[in-house]
């Protein structure tokens, strides 16, 4: 087994960065654990809500049923530590971990819950495929068979291509049949537009029997398993506004009707939410940015300790000068993707094939440009007031549009501060300065 090491060229470190792609969690050699450096949710904690010893590696009394947000700041790593968990959690003695990631497997922008939930029913008979010698009675898959012959093969909008689906496909109840038809109609709704809604038309007018056929699927694979399903559903946080309050709000009651156990990712404005946004879901679980700066502004030195290690896997520590490592972890925020963000900035104005102070000082001013860009006087006021310490008088919009742009950052314990960027911004200072003249007027 070769050991990893990182790129000492800094053309390479760049070529490699991809940053909105998540990591395979602990199996990748770039993934560093955070959650020491977050202080919010933890696997050991998320594991205790699902009945799930780390520790001694077994099942200890799980929840029969359980659904669950899994919410943070976009590019913040959710993904990735949702791949984790789905690594530790996925395992003889505990869960056996239906994964999807909608962001890669659907379409996210074009998403409703009748393309999770049927996806999710292709990747359970996928999944059970593949274990050939976990076998299941025809007779407890008929429920879902007859849903697709009698609810999609027949309806006359879509029978041709129902046709089309099965083709080469031995027709009878069979998990393989399953596998295959309802893959691929996944696959139609990322693809086909032309029958996607008729096939969301279906599901709706009929999802108790749907509901019911899925069901009866997961307690016969529990069975033939000998194993406690998980669903864990990466890549929902992308959902746009009204997406996603439909997806997480109105929708969760038909989500409710699948009976087991999911986890959910969701934008993190539904974390702070009181209301039906998420009232629907059993626990919200909190993944907060790694905390690189104290509530006093002073270093965090943990913090700063796991964004430099983010930085070397990434690239050979002999590319920084003096300071630069350090410098870039402390103004991405303890956001990761920021940080990545500033390292293919520093990379761009880079000379001598290093990352030095002066690439670094041109990668802040084009990353605090690039919230220039969207930022309005009234957006700094917001932030100075925040960074003061009192609350904002806007209302929830507008902190849930500077949280989603990431120019206002939650830390542990819904402690939120400015991005550091955008705290470099001239715009960022005048507001400062007004508030304070403001304040000693008063």
């Amino acid at each position: 087994m070769t050991t990893y090491q990182a790129p000492k060229d800094i053309w390479a470190v760049n070529g490699a960065l991809q940053p909105k792609e998540p990591l395979n969690g602990d199996q990748d050699p770039r993934w560093v654990d955070t959650y020491g450096a977050r202080g919010e949710a933890s696997l050991e904690q998320i594991g205790q809500l699902l009945g799930v010893d780390l520790g001694k590696r077994c099942l200890r009394d799980p929840p029969a049923r359980g659904y669950y947000l899994f919410c943070g700041h976009r590019g913040s790593g959710k993904s990735t530590e949702l791949r984790n968990l789905r690594n530790q959690f996925h395992h003889a003695d505990l869960y056996h971990v239906v994964f999807a990631d909608a962001a890669v497997e659907l379409d996210v922008y074009n998403l409703r819950y009748q393309d999770i939930l049927l996806h999710l029913a292709a990747k359970l008979a996928a999944q059970l495929a593949a274990a050939a010698d976990r076998d299941i009675d025809p007779l407890h898959l008929q429920p879902l068979y007859e849903w697709f012959t009698e609810r999609i093969e027949k309806r006359d909008q879509i029978k041709q291509f129902a046709q089309e689906w099965k083709g080469g496909l031995e027709d009878a109840p069979s998990v393989p049949f399953l596998a295959k038809v309802f893959g691929r109609i996944s696959i139609a709704f990322k693809t086909n537009a032309t029958y996607k809604d008729e096939l969301r038309l279906v599901l709706r007018n009929y999802f108790a029997d749907f509901a019911d056929a899925f069901n009866t699927l997961v307690t016969r694979a529990e069975e033939a398993l000998g194993q406690r399903l998980l669903f864990v559903v990466a890549g929902t946080d992308r959902l746009r506004d009204e997406d996603a309050v439909a997806f997480f709000g109105a929708s969760v009651v038909h989500l409710r009707q699948v009976k087991g156990l999911f986890i959910y990712c969701a934008p993190i404005h539904l974390a702070n939410a009181e209301g039906a946004a998420t009232q629907g879901f059993d626990n919200v679980f909190h993944l907060p940015v790694v905390k690189v700066e104290n509530e006093d502004g002073s270093r965090n030195e943990e913090g700063l300790r796991v964004m430099r290690q983010m930085l070397e896997k990434r690239a050979d520590p002999s590319l920084f000068d003096d300071g630069v490592a350090d410098r870039l972890a402390r103004t991405s925020g303890g956001h990761p993707c920021e940080l990545l963000r500033l390292l293919h900035y520093t990379f761009l104005y880079a000379e001598n094939e290093r990352f030095d102070d002066a690439s670094a000082d041109h990668a802040i001013r084009s990353l605090a440009s690039d919230y220039r860009r969207f930022l309005n006087p009234e957006d700094y006021r917001v932030l100075a007031t925040i960074d003061g310490g009192c609350d904002a008088e806007d209302g929830d919009f507008r902190l849930d549009g500077l949280l989603c742009d990431l120019a206002l950052l939650e830390y542990k314990s819904f402690f939120k501060r400015s991005h550091p960027i955008v705290r470099t911004t001239n715009e960022y200072k005048r507001a400062v300065s007004r508030l304070g003249r403001s304040e000693a007027s008063s």
